[in-house]
């Protein structure tokens, strides 16, 4: 009886430091932030590569599937953790799209996005000048302009002439370039707009679907950008400040770095645009 209740009390303890160890892990881990990514590089028909940077040591790990898919989520781990990550993700289909996720070490969704292979389709010649991946064959390019808010500095994205120059906007011109038509390789584009003047750009609906709760409304789709990085296309920063109260947007990374020294707070990449 008194060996039992030794090694009951040795397997309590264990499991207590091995609790208070998770717990400490998972607290680090949420300190950790991408400041940098993530890019989606080198795709072809059945591989990608995905790369980031964070603020700290995290963790490297990606989940990624067919976008919209039940299938099992195929998996891409390296061993520790670093500040600059990357991953290959291998055993892909031409010609689809992926969704994908990072992970934290207690598998916690960090960011996430979607990504589409090249396809066979490519090599066929075909009549509309390229394929996704060349940058050609895209159809239209319409800018995307940028105007700013002479009351609060807040900023107002538009493809549409009639709305880039309301009252109180002084027009700065085009953040870039979007397509005016969906195509492969491009999402949809939607505008929500506050009381308050903030204007957010997003491909992602979790993102529509928890700023409306936040008193934000959809604007709807203003365009298609492109959401891998082709030849020809820049990534397209988002940032926000602070307090959540304000974003902004820019192709230029001096810009951008520039928008951080002042104390806002990097979200990533919106999408990827031309700038011409």
């Amino acid at each position: 009886m008194k060996r039992i209740t030794t090694l009951t009390g040795l397997l309590v303890m264990l499991f207590a430091a091995s609790a208070f160890a998770q717990g400490h892990m998972d607290a680090n881990e949420r300190d950790v932030r991408i400041v940098e990514g993530p890019s989606i590089i080198n795709v072809t028909d059945h591989s990608a590569r995905i790369e980031w940077v964070t603020n700290s040591a995290g963790a490297n790990h990606v989940q990624y599937r067919i976008a919209g898919s039940r299938d099992q989520w195929q998996s891409a781990y390296h061993q520790g953790g670093g500040t600059h990550h990357f991953l290959e993700l291998s055993g892909l289909e031409p010609g689809r799209t992926y969704e994908w996720e990072i992970l934290t070490r207690d598998g916690d969704v960090r960011q996430k996005g979607t990504f589409q292979t090249e396809g066979h389709h490519r090599h066929s010649g075909n009549h509309d000048g390229g394929y996704p991946g060349d940058g050609r064959g895209y159809g239209e390019r319409v800018p995307l302009y940028r105007s700013v808010s002479t009351v609060n500095g807040g900023h107002l994205y538009s493809t549409d002439a009639n709305d880039r120059n309301l009252r109180d906007y002084r027009l700065e011109g085009p953040a870039g370039f979007i397509l005016g038509q969906q195509r492969d390789g491009a999402a949809p584009l939607y505008r929500m707009s506050s009381a308050n003047g903030d204007f957010l750009l997003t491909t992602d609906t979790n993102d529509i679907n928890r700023m409306q709760r936040h008193g934000y409304r959809n604007d709807g789709v203003i365009g298609y950008i492109a959401i891998t990085q082709i030849p020809g296309t820049q990534p397209f920063y988002r940032l926000v400040k602070r307090d959540g109260s304000g974003h902004f947007y820019t192709a230029s990374a001096e810009e951008r770095a520039q928008v951080l020294q002042n104390g806002w707070r990097d979200e990533g990449i919106a999408g990827y645009v031309w700038l011409q």
